[in-house]
């Protein structure tokens, strides 16, 4: 493992840490707490969104080293180029996260975070949709398989209108 992913894994380490300690005083936090911990609650959406920031980028993490060791690889193994695509997408991931915790009534930050964690895992999943089909899905996990499913008739499946 070269010393720059050691120097940024460190990096995200601190940042984890440090918004999940914000993120404890914040939830604790009252009327008669210090001036700097009120500051974090009137800002908590930033605070938060770092930390599930860092969470979706541990569940990607955890996806390249459960990928990894299921080749028989250990973490001498690593590639930084191979962590670099899923932060390069994690926008894209962290996006509809981000958006269901803002439209959410939910006081449960730990639900947001195992979405978030889970987005980050099945990363891959998520951007395989978004490819143009040139052929009929094949979904495995589907009742018909996409038999049929270009091959409808040219009659009408609900009332006719007239």
């Amino acid at each position: 493992m070269s010393r720059a992913l050691k120097f940024l894994m460190f990096i995200y380490a601190v940042i984890f840490l440090v918004t999940g300690v914000f993120m404890v005083f914040i939830v604790n936090a009252d009327e008669g707490s210090q001036p700097w911990v009120t500051l974090l609650v009137r800002n908590h959406a930033i605070v938060y969104a770092w930390h599930l920031g860092c969470w979706m980028v541990l569940g990607m993490f955890t996806n390249y080293y459960w990928d990894l060791f299921n080749l028989g690889k250990g973490l001498e193994s690593m590639q930084a180029l191979r962590i670099g695509l899923p932060l390069l997408v994690s926008p894209f991931v962290f996006m509809p996260v981000y958006n269901l915790w803002l439209a959410s009534s939910s006081q449960s930050y730990m639900l947001f975070a195992v979405i978030a964690i889970q987005s980050g895992f099945f990363w891959q999943a998520l951007l395989t949709k978004v490819a143009p089909l040139d052929r009929a899905a094949s979904i495995p996990w589907s009742v018909n398989n996409g038999v049929n499913r270009n091959t409808r008739t040219a009659t009408a499946q609900g009332p006719e209108l007239s």
